[in-house]
């Protein structure tokens, strides 16, 4: 009979791969504050979180938000720490298949009064809104965020037939399909990030039957926007900081009477894209507010009456 030595420790089951995780935010929020809640979600957004969960306690709601590198994590804090009452701390959690999350919650979304904007053809009904099909790419726009919406919303309520378009930032190209809906005779759809957004705009304008000769998409920076072609409207959907940054490159862009529209703005923040606007001779015209978030339509001096 064979003796087992001391020396090697019993053969045991093949012990489950650990499994993967990644920074979080746990974001302390006392009571049912919803306005707060919204304030958080706001946050979250615009520093870049993968996403987020809540988590019911006997005093408020715990958000734990996820991020894509420890990097992240610290500028995100310092926005959140700022909130009144709100108590943020550091620590990891089991990665999250955001994937599966999003494809277990596909549905049709109605924005504004004409618009209706979906990941798969097969969810929208046939009817009298205009459809955009735009599937989860990244971290892109699909339509279903305050941001997206107030733009359209926004692009609505002016007169869009036979102009000339631009959306700065454009992701997905959901703006510029929009415009090109809303009867623009040429949209072009802007991008600075070849490395992320390559391929994702044909595929958007393929998927959504748009001609090429009312889309057109292009990669460069800011200094390609040089006054050498005049665009009736304008879409930036972005950063605020990005947009102040932009807005020199931007504005001589516009045509006489030209509009720009811009949107990813927290309302704590619209007062310095207003005054960025201003020095560039712009005037407010109108204006939108989903939750924490703001949006509004410039127009050069032209359009004044």
């Amino acid at each position: 009979m064979s003796e087992r030595r001391n020396d090697v420790p019993p053969s045991a089951p093949d012990a489950p791969a650990p499994q993967a995780s990644d920074p979080v935010l746990e974001i302390a929020v006392p009571g049912d504050d919803e306005e707060r809640l919204d304030a958080v979600a706001a946050h979250l957004y615009a520093a870049g979180s993968t996403g987020s969960a809540h988590e019911l306690t006997g005093d408020g709601t715990l958000v734990v938000a996820w991020f894509p590198e420890e990097a992240s994590i610290a500028p995100a804090a310092e926005m959140l720490a700022a909130l009144d009452g709100v108590i943020v701390r550091r620590s990891t959690r089991p990665r999250v298949d955001w994937l599966a999350h999003y494809e277990d919650s596909l549905v049709a979304m109605e924005i504004g009064e004409r618009f209706v904007v979906a990941p798969r053809s097969d969810l929208i009904e046939p009817g009298s809104r205009l459809p955009i099909v735009i599937p989860q790419e990244q971290a892109f726009g699909t339509g279903s965020h305050e941001t997206t919406w107030m733009c359209i919303e926004l692009l609505e309520r002016m007169s869009i037939d036979g102009t000339t378009a631009l959306d700065v930032g454009t992701g997905s190209g959901i703006l510029a399909i929009a415009m090109s809906l809303l009867g623009a005779r040429r949209a072009f759809a802007f991008d600075n990030d070849l490395a992320d957004t390559w391929g994702v705009v044909a595929k958007n304008l393929a998927r959504n039957g748009v001609p090429a000769d009312r889309v057109s998409y292009f990669f460069a920076s800011a200094e390609a926007l040089a006054p050498s072609r005049h665009f009736d409207v304008v879409t930036m959907n972005i950063l605020p900081h990005v947009i102040i940054e932009l807005m020199p490159h931007v504005v001589p862009s516009l045509a006489p009477g030209g509009r720009l529209v811009a949107s990813g703005i927290l309302f704590t923040q619209k007062d310095a894209v207003i005054v960025a606007a201003e020095s560039q001779n712009l005037t407010l015209a109108d204006e939108r507010t989903r939750g924490e978030w703001w949006a509004g339509t410039f127009e050069t001096a032209d359009t004044r009456s």
